[in-house]
């Protein structure tokens, strides 16, 4: 009873989903439960297996509480590993996380002598989806036969999770890119070969060296869409003022600071090959000639400014593809927010408009209210920036592709 405290709190990316948690013996065992608990933030049921050396490391009663079910340790009459990843097991996949130089290596060799390595087994020959969190020294890491046995797992159709390379260990990489991971390999691949540019956050205009003009965007939504395009399959490039730490397979971000330094990189990616433009930044209106040294303080200053380049019609000029581009106000009722998102959506000769009143909520909020508009669709959305953003990349595909 306690999990449904906790379950699905955070996102219900993994809500319906049933993840096993295999768990061996590094000392990275220590973040497994916090690891398993976070997957039923997400909303997944987890059910833990280990191996005998991880159970020198934590306890199994640890990982019973993380899942709220009783932990394997080992394989009885009950058939765990059939049930849960055989043909017709009833999980949906199996994730490794620490997994150990030798259960690696193991499982690349097609040896099972843990329950950890019985349920790879079963889950390869089932077909069930694999990831494997390798955490270990660095120099084990290195060592030509693991690296290869790596290799060859990835041969075989399993995911890895890059460590971070730390303090002469490949460390537990952090749950966030953990579980973004799960989620990738769980969902649809409606976006699958589609590549997405995407733009999050503020510019910042220069004054002087020290002082610039910027908005309260935080990024957040345009983040969360560029990471639903990327579960949904599509390889991502997310141009944003606002870093996201984020290392993903098929996700690349570039950082920029002004609405010209965005421009540049937008137009350079769209050269390279483009199939949806999301532009979701809030770039500013305006640029301002920067003064070499810092301005003194003075009653008062004037200052000149003048009308940036718009990115959107700036893209057009050389892209004829999808674009969803946004709309943001102040002090609108419905059916002017609803008007002006019309306008552009015809201007623009735009796929979709995502369009709200920032007054209200939306600019620096975790949650939002929007217009979503199409040529099929009027659409009334609100709640966290996470859903929102699920709910658009659901209508672009629904309306658009």
């Amino acid at each position: 009873m306690h999990l449904e405290r906790i379950k699905g709190k955070k996102s219900r990316k993994l809500e319906g989903k049933r993840v096993v948690l295999g768990v061996t013996g590094s000392i990275a065992a220590v973040e497994s439960v916090k690891l398993a608990r976070e997957l039923v933030r997400r909303g997944a049921d987890v059910v833990a297996v280990m191996s005998k050396a991880a159970r020198k490391i934590i306890h199994p009663y640890a990982l019973e509480f993380a899942t709220g079910r009783k932990t394997i340790t080992e394989i009885t009459g009950n058939i765990e590993h059939v049930n849960y990843l055989g043909i017709d097991g009833d999980a949906d996949l199996y994730l490794i996380a620490p997994a150990t130089a030798n259960t690696i290596s193991k499982i690349a060799q097609g040896i099972d002598d843990t329950p950890v390595t019985t349920f790879a087994t079963t889950a390869l020959g089932s077909g069930k989806p694999i990831i494997i969190v390798p955490a270990m020294h660095e120099s084990m890491m290195k060592n030509k036969a693991v690296l290869e046995n790596i290799q060859k797992l990835v041969n075989m159709g399993i995911e890895i999770v890059q460590p971070r390379i730390e303090e002469g260990k490949a460390k537990f990489p952090d749950l966030e890119t953990i579980c973004l991971h799960v989620e990738r390999e769980l969902y649809s691949k409606e976006l699958k070969g589609k590549k997405v540019i995407v733009t999050s956050g503020p510019t910042y205009e220069q004054l002087d060296p020290i002082r610039f003009i910027s908005n309260k965007s935080s990024g957040k939504m345009g983040k969360e869409i560029a990471l639903e395009m990327w579960r949904r399959g599509a390889e991502v490039t997310l141009i944003t003022s606002k870093s996201t730490n984020l290392r993903l397979p098929m996700f690349r971000e570039i950082r920029v600071w002004s609405v010209k330094d965005m421009l540049k990189a937008v137009l350079y990616e769209i050269e390279k090959g483009c199939d949806i433009f999301v532009s979701s930044a809030a770039a500013s209106d305006f640029i301002v000639d920067m003064e070499a040294k810092k301005i003194k303080t003075t009653p008062s200053i004037e200052l000149k400014l003048r009308e940036a380049p718009k990115i959107i019609k700036e893209v057009r000029k050389i892209y004829k593809g999808h674009i969803i581009g946004f709309k943001a106000e102040t002090g609108v009722t419905d059916g002017e927010l609803l008007k002006i998102a019309g306008e552009k959506l015809e201007e623009d000769a735009l796929n979709m408009v995502v369009a709200n009143d920032v007054l209200e909520k939306g600019m620096g909020t975790e949650d939002t209210r929007v217009l979503i508009l199409t040529q099929k669709r009027q659409e009334w959305v609100e709640g966290l920036k996470i859903d929102v953003a699920e709910k658009i990349v659901k209508a672009y595909i629904e309306d658009c592709l």
